[in-house]
């Protein structure tokens, strides 16, 4: 009975850290595709000030 319990709470433990590396990933993800979109406006308007 107590094996169970142990296996019972290594896969609570195994399932928290699991949606805890989702979350963190996620906000990781935001800020890529949010530095990347910041880059693409700085560069637009750095053409249009070469272009001009």
């Amino acid at each position: 009975m107590a094996q169970i319990a142990k296996s019972t709470k290594s896969v609570q433990k195994k399932e928290a850290f699991q949606k805890k590396q989702e979350e963190g990933g996620k906000k990781v993800l935001e800020y890529i595709f949010g530095g990347l979109i910041l880059l693409a406006v700085l560069f637009v308007v750095y053409s249009i000030f070469i272009v001009s």
